[in-house]
């Protein structure tokens, strides 16, 4: 699975990684599967099977006089029963706007347990580690998500080093042409390190992560010839991630349709027997875990096409992600994708030698497989709602066509007729070489413009680093700080919906709550103290902005600058902005962090 070069592969991989150690917090689209992560770690199904057989297993009549609640109100919904609501689970509290799987989150937390049954508690407890046990998380999906790039950057090679062999008339060529074919996947993994969104969301838990990683797999089976498998990779997809994919799904489809790669009925067989199975491998647990018979995708799909709400979040002209999303996604590499398809410096090459007759200028290697990614975003751009990360899936294949323009242009400027015992003399080798040095200088800025996104997004997160802060100022770490040493336990800290959308999750709540105390020859854990977060939902529109709210809490986290009874320790940045003609990252003030006047006394 190793690609010809290791360099590119560990280029990409090194990226991931710089972007989940500098950017360790979430913001609020990843915190459904991050919290449920920390939830399914620390808590497991268990509690919510237990809970759900005891409450079906209750008698009517007792049901009826201890939780007013019925049997059949249970198969309802989970606000119906009281005691489903003391499950400690983060979505019964926030359950968002609409349900979402929790099937990615299920296979990485019991990965990172079973990893933690391996090692002995008492050379190294993972649960006593939150931010480690995040980290390892989101390290296990960056190292799947690294693994898909791979496997399609090998793909890649083979489907060009079958085609180039096939369309050789000497051996001489067919040696020429694999040397070259061989490149476009190390090209693949260059240009897409190269890049801002790839390597930062890898490790993402968002829902478009685990899509785009299937998708991968996808097209790397897809340039393998193995068409079923792609396809039942993209209706596992829809039926489990993304309902959106059901558009990449039609048009991939029809294209394999178009050109009798797959037949009617063998299409139907695949979505059905495939249908099935992503709903036997998501209904079940989301069933269990929401408390209902419940499909997510389904719900998701009603509530942005049948309810079409989704431009409650705002509103895109068409064009939006041509003329928007993908420049930003692409950045300077996008200037290589024409050359997939135009063989402009062969042309230059052979107008220079005078040998121009009978030459094809356009090159359909890639056509089979752009026109349908192309035609996915042109039906995307059909709805009013438009994020940049819902064409996640296009990226790889504006990569692979990128890389093969940079491979072109790696031909012309390195092969064997562009050489000569005096250079200075060859017009095509200097040709050539430059011609090469503007595609590899597309890629270096690409990379230059990529870690000035990583370095906003550092900043891109107040409300994690607040609740960093705020236990330094706890334990006593800040500098010119007095720690606290027996109030630790009476700590009872409110986040605002600001705070807790830029940052603040589960693990960092664990994390900044509990401390290690050394006491003359003995060592114990303090806390956790009390954290309470604000939400969009009615129940939890808790703002402290009351006099009793006030009361109750010790420290506020908050993007309001100033609080009666309550004294600043701290203001934390955010909103960055980058101003180009200053050429420098401002931010402004964006979470506060508050303190009740005496409280220390």
């Amino acid at each position: 699975m190793t690609p010809t070069h290791p360099l590119p592969a560990l280029i990409l991989l090194l990226t991931s990684l710089v972007a989940l150690i500098t950017c360790p917090h979430s913001k609020v689209e990843e915190s459904f599967n991050l919290q449920a992560s920390y939830d399914l770690f620390y808590h497991g199904i268990e509690l919510a099977w237990s809970k759900k057989s005891r409450l079906l297993q209750t008698p009517l009549s007792a049901s009826r006089e201890h939780d007013t609640c019925d049997v059949s109100a249970v198969e309802e919904a989970n606000e119906s029963c009281v005691g489903w609501n003391t499950l400690p689970y983060d979505h019964i509290r926030f359950p968002g706007v609409v349900p979402r799987t929790f099937f990615g989150a299920f296979i990485l937390s019991y990965l990172a347990r079973l990893f933690a049954y391996t090692i002995p508690k008492q050379l190294f407890h993972l649960g006593s580690h939150p931010m480690f046990v995040q980290f390892l998380i989101r390290l296990e999906l960056l190292l799947l998500s690294w693994f898909a790039h791979l496997r399609l950057a090998k793909a890649v090679d083979g489907y060009f080093t079958r085609r180039t062999r096939q369309q050789s008339k000497t051996p001489r060529q067919t040696k020429t042409a694999s040397i070259t074919s061989t490149t476009i996947g190390n090209y693949y993994l260059l240009i897409t390190a190269s890049q801002f969104h790839i390597p930062f969301y890898s490790s993402r838990l968002l829902p478009n992560t685990f899509a785009l990683l299937l998708v991968t797999h996808a097209y790397a089976d897809w340039f393998r010839g193995q068409y079923r498998l792609t396809a039942m990779y993209l209706v596992f997809t829809t039926a489990i991630f993304r309902c959106d994919m059901l558009l990449l799904l039609f048009t991939v489809g029809l294209s394999m349709l178009i050109q009798r790669q797959l037949t009617v009925m063998q299409a139907m067989a695949i979505g059905v027997g495939t249908g099935l199975l992503g709903l036997a491998a998501t209904v079940p647990l989301d069933s269990l875990l929401w408390g209902r018979f419940i499909w997510p995708e389904f719900e998701v799909w009603w509530f942005n096409t049948v309810d079409n709400r989704s431009s409650e979040w705002g509103e895109m002209v068409w064009h939006w992600y041509f003329s928007k999303a993908l420049p930003k996604g692409l950045l300077f590499t996008a200037l290589l994708a024409p050359l997939a398809f135009m063989k402009v410096p062969e042309l230059v090459d052979r107008l220079e030698r005078k040998k121009s007759k009978d030459f094809d200028l356009v090159d359909r290697s890639l056509i089979p497989f752009f026109a349908p990614i192309l035609g996915f975003v042109a039906l995307y751009s059909l709805l009013p709602h438009k994020e940049i990360r819902f064409i996640f899936p296009a990226l790889p294949m504006f990569n692979v066509c990128s890389a093969y323009g940079m491979s072109r242009l790696h031909h012309v400027a390195f092969s064997d007729g562009n050489t000569s015992t005096n250079p200075k003399q060859n017009k095509t080798y200097w040709f050539g070489k430059a011609m090469y040095l503007c595609g590899f200088g597309a890629i270096a800025l690409t990379m230059t413009a990529s870690l000035v996104f990583l370095r906003m997004s550092m900043e891109n997160y107040p409300g994690g680093v607040a609740l960093e802060r705020l236990r330094s100022h706890l334990v006593g770490t800040v500098p010119g700080g007095n720690g606290i040493k027996s109030k630790w336990n009476s700590v009872h800290v409110h986040v605002n919906v600001a705070a807790a959308m830029t940052g603040v999750s589960l693990f960092g709540q664990r994390h900044a709550s509990i401390r290690r105390v050394h006491d003359k020859d003995t060592e114990y854990f303090e806390g956790p103290f009390t954290i309470e977060k604000s939400g969009y939902e009615d129940r939890n529109k808790l703002d402290g902005n009351t006099k009793s709210e006030k009361l109750a809490f010790t420290h506020l986290l908050t993007e309001r600058s100033s609080v009666d009874g309550y004294h600043l320790l701290e203001v934390i940045k955010g909103s960055p902005r980058l101003e180009i003609k200053n050429a420098r990252i401002s931010t402004q003030d964006a979470i506060f962090i508050f303190e009740k006047d005496d409280w220390r006394r």
